[in-house]
């Protein structure tokens, strides 16, 4: 055969490839977002969402720009034809670039208007101690797997520092305590909890005024030092303002209080549920103002700041976890964590050749 003959023969065999793996393949390749739209004072915004998946049955998305080791992560999926069993105890899981468990979390409904619009959402975190550049996202219902996709993490960094510890606090930290542990199961259990109602859907608003100065940032890479001379390194998993005793703390956001009591090592403690998975957490307290079952509005006033517990001084310390995992708080106070006119969007504008019905 001449090299002339040759090319048409390539190219043939490399249409037939390309045709036998869109066969293969059951989901389409995640789409490029749509160019961001302007914010105010002219600075552009992050993309409402940056990857989706589609087949004539579902239809799969991610809410939020790219994100960073602590920042959360909301998947919303529209469910499509096909019986009711195939999304039973629907789920996803973030795995790491070789396939390891890094968190996840259940589907829960999420109504997104007046006239009932429901679709599912759920809500994960990359932990802060991930830096693995790239993660797996999977989905699963009760056949088995649904869809997969990938995500590119962005890098970051973070603070580092050395706390010295007197003994007091040494002991608070190393010497063994049935009830510490107690408490630590308590609380546990508490954050792993994912129920069915969405008290809220964000943004949040931090819990003392946004200029507060902080003495600690969420991620900072911390090493204890020991009146013994020994250290133990930690990662911090909110953020530290330094204020003084009897300070205001407010709601970060609507919810449900459950947890509201004193604890060994993190003293007067609040634990707020705001939507299935993600909970507000206030520690070293002077006061509690709420009591455990209560419901709280944004901005209502829970206790006052103080330094009990674990504490080198008076400050609020104030964590989120999402799935049971640190989240930047910040990244929660950007942006809705649940973004209905994004969401609405994403159908309208991407989700068109799956549900052509839907008209929001």
């Amino acid at each position: 055969m001449s090299r002339r003959d040759s090319v048409p023969c390539a190219a043939f065999l490399a249409v037939c490839l390309v045709f036998i793996a869109c066969l293969s393949r059951r989901y389409t390749t995640p789409a490029a977002s749509p160019p961001a739209a302007p914010a105010a004072g002219g600075e552009a915004a992050a993309p409402p969402f940056d990857i989706w998946l589609d087949n004539p049955e579902d239809f799969y998305a991610t809410l939020g720009g790219e994100p960073r080791p602590g920042d959360p992560l909301t998947l919303i999926f529209l469910p499509g034809g096909g019986e009711a069993e195939r999304y039973r105890a629907l789920k996803a899981d973030l795995l790491d670039a070789k396939g390891r468990r890094l968190g996840g979390a259940y589907f829960f409904d999420w109504t997104l208007d007046e006239e009932g619009h429901t679709l599912k959402a759920c809500v994960l975190a990359v932990p802060s101690t991930y830096d693995g550049g790239e993660a797996l996202v999977k989905i699963e219902g009760a056949p088995g797997v649904l869809a997969e996709f990938g995500l590119k993490l962005k890098e970051r960094s973070f603070l580092s520092e050395e706390i010295p510890l007197g003994p007091a606090n040494t002991a608070l930290r190393t010497v063994p305590d049935p009830k510490k542990t107690e408490e630590s199961e308590r609380l546990r259990a508490i954050i792993t909890r994912a129920g069915d109602t969405v008290y809220t859907t964000g943004p949040f608003t931090p819990p003392v005024a946004a200029d507060t100065r902080r003495t600690g940032y969420f991620g900072d890479r911390r090493v204890y030092l020991y009146t013994s001379g020994r250290s133990d390194p930690a990662v911090h998993a909110g953020i530290d303002y330094g204020v003084p005793v009897g300070t205001p703390v407010m709601a970060c956001g609507a919810g449900r209080v459950a947890l509201a009591r004193s604890r060994i090592v993190t003293g007067n403690s609040i634990v707020i549920e705001h939507l299935p998975g993600l909970y507000s957490i206030y520690y070293h307290l002077d006061k509690i103002f709420v009591e455990e079952g209560v419901m709280v509005n944004e901005g209502d006033a829970i206790g006052l700041s103080g330094a009990t517990g674990l504490a080198t001084g008076p400050h609020l310390h104030w964590e989120l976890r999402v799935a049971a995992e640190n989240t930047d708080p910040d990244a929660l106070c950007a942006r809705a964590i649940l973004d209905r006119d994004a969401a609405k969007r994403l159908v309208n504008e991407r989700g068109e050749q799956v549900y052509a019905e839907l008209s929001w």
